[in-house]
């Protein structure tokens, strides 16, 4: 069985905000994603600037987003079918703040590996971030407002991307790397707190139908044998690859175009900003184009936007180019979250996206380390071209996907 988005009706328009549970639920969601895309931030900045190794940043990035690739599955299978899921939402945030005061201790004192496993600690249950707060929404809201409501789920996500990155650069800027990584971790306090007040609806899921690894295993085939599954899965997976270079080469373009590496905060901010306007497009009025598309045409846009802002002349320019590519990402979120809800069964549906979520972030952090090289060797703009060339790449693969034909059995 698989959950449907109708078209909303006008009347129902802003009964999503209405829906029981649904604004806490976003209030501690928004607050835990502004504490972690704040510490994606500061904790470049404070590599950065105690280090001055870009190849450790994005080692750093790459670490914090890695493990994701293995808890995922692992944690949406869990979730489906525990009764017991806020422990692991508080764990999320208790882990990001010892891992950050860990980072204050001991990057430039301590050796590399040590600043990178911490990284790796503050990874291990950051899919909650994406399909644990997810996988909470079905449950609340009537299925013909879902399509609506992934809209402001994606909200969400933007609404931190634009205050966290802002936050933790303004900081740097004003007052030192130290403070904002400081200041991160007192914000994933605040998401704690905000956590214990959400509505743990219980699982869909029967805890004794299978096996947790059976039913991992389970996952993995869904993803890779319903064709639109397939196809945003290949798509967003390879995009989110090239999308991983943001957090190393956005400090270092501010400084490339004559700002200080503090001012890439405003980069992250602008992107963010562009895609919060394109999420809540989608949330406010459902688009006549289908998601699957919506989602294509999006990352096309990305990669065209991302190659201009690889040859930005200013500052200002680049900035607005960075804007304008959010916009075009905003959507791309907005629509996966609606082809996961569409062609998932409603037993699963935690665990796919988690899975799918994860799958992203390993390759966030392959092109965390790989921008971190090519930055080193050949400079930021090449780390930015590579990016516009796998948002390309990305399309190429989503398209083949979908059109592969299902195998018979």
């Amino acid at each position: 069985m698989t959950t449907t988005l109708e078209q909303p009706t006008t009347s129902a328009a802003g009964s999503v905000w209405r829906t029981a549970g649904l604004p806490t639920l976003f209030a501690a969601s928004t607050t835990a994603r502004l504490a972690n895309e704040a510490a994606r931030v500061a904790m470049v900045l404070l590599v950065l600037d105690r280090t001055g190794s870009p190849a450790l940043a994005g080692a750093v990035v790459g670490a914090l987003t890695l493990p994701a690739l293995l808890t995922g599955p692992l944690l949406g299978a869990w979730l489906d079918r525990t009764p017991h899921r806020r422990q692991v939402f508080v764990a999320n945030q208790l882990l990001l703040l010892g891992a950050l005061v860990g980072l204050l201790a001991a990057t430039g004192h301590a050796p590399s590996y040590v600043v990178v496993l911490l990284g790796l600690v503050a990874g291990l249950t950051a899919p909650v971030l994406t399909g644990g707060f997810t996988g909470l929404i079905p449950p609340l809201v009537p299925a013909p407002l879902l399509r609506r409501a992934y809209g402001a789920e994606a909200t969400s996500y933007n609404v931190a991307g634009v205050a966290g990155p802002a936050l933790a650069g303004a900081l740097a800027a004003v007052a030192g790397a130290d403070v904002a990584v400081g200041v991160t971790a007192a914000l994933s306090l605040v998401a704690l707190l905000a956590v214990l007040r959400v509505h743990m609806p219980l699982p869909v899921a029967d805890p004794a139908r299978a096996g947790l690894v059976r039913t991992v295993a389970t996952g993995l085939r869904l993803l890779a044998r319903v064709p639109a599954l397939r196809a945003i899965t290949v798509a967003t997976t390879v995009s989110f690859t090239g999308l991983g270079a943001l957090p190393v080469v956005l400090p270092l373009l501010a400084v490339e175009l004559g700002q200080d590496p503090a001012a890439g905060g405003a980069f992250f901010s602008a992107f963010a900003l562009g895609a919060l306007g394109g999420s809540v497009a989608v949330a406010s009025r459902a688009p006549r184009t289908g998601p699957m598309r919506l989602a294509f045409l999006g990352i096309a846009g990305l990669g065209l936007a991302f190659a201009a802002v690889a040859v930005a002349p200013t500052f200002p320019v680049a900035l607005v180019l960075v804007v304008l590519a959010g916009a075009l990402e905003g959507p791309v979120l907005a629509s996966t979250l609606a082809v996961r809800a569409t062609h998932s069964p409603a037993d699963m549906q935690t665990q796919v996206v988690m899975t799918a979520a994860s799958l992203k972030f390993g390759g966030f952090a392959a092109g965390s380390a790989l921008a971190g090289l090519v930055v080193a060797g050949h400079g930021v703009r090449a780390g930015l071209l590579v990016l516009a060339l796998l948002q390309g790449v990305a399309l190429v693969a989503g398209l083949l996907a979908r059109g592969t034909r299902r195998r018979p059995g």
